[in-house]
């Protein structure tokens, strides 16, 4: 048997299964605030060893989307400590291409690379 599609298996194909709490089936007869869980991805640990202001100098990242029936925003969260900062996953796109592309012209300039 392949692997489900987010629409058949109602995750998206990001959310680890150990770490979701989310219920799409209790929304099903219309929303019910506080009762739907949160689709979760997996961690990715964030090595910030060479950031010299932060401590502790690791993080973690991941994808949050709430259960409602109808289409909910994805969220990337960072959390560093106990700071946990949150922003649409859409947002923390534009924002990682424009980063990208500063570190492409210091790389360019500089002549090292990833």
């Amino acid at each position: 048997m392949g692997r489900r599609t987010a629409a058949e298996s109602g995750h998206p194909a990001w959310c680890d299964r150990s770490r979701c709490t989310a219920d799409p089936a209790s929304q099903v007869d219309g929303y019910r605030s506080g009762v739907g869980g949160e689709h979760r991805s997996a961690l990715i640990r964030l090595d910030l060893t060479t950031v010299i202001a932060l401590a502790p100098r690791v993080s973690e990242a991941y994808l949050t989307q709430a259960v409602a029936p109808w289409p909910c925003e994805t969220y990337l969260h960072v959390q560093h400590g106990d700071s946990d900062i949150a922003m649409a996953a859409r947002d923390a796109s534009r924002l990682l291409s424009a980063l990208r592309l500063l570190t492409t012209e210091a790389e360019a300039e500089g002549g090292w690379s990833w």
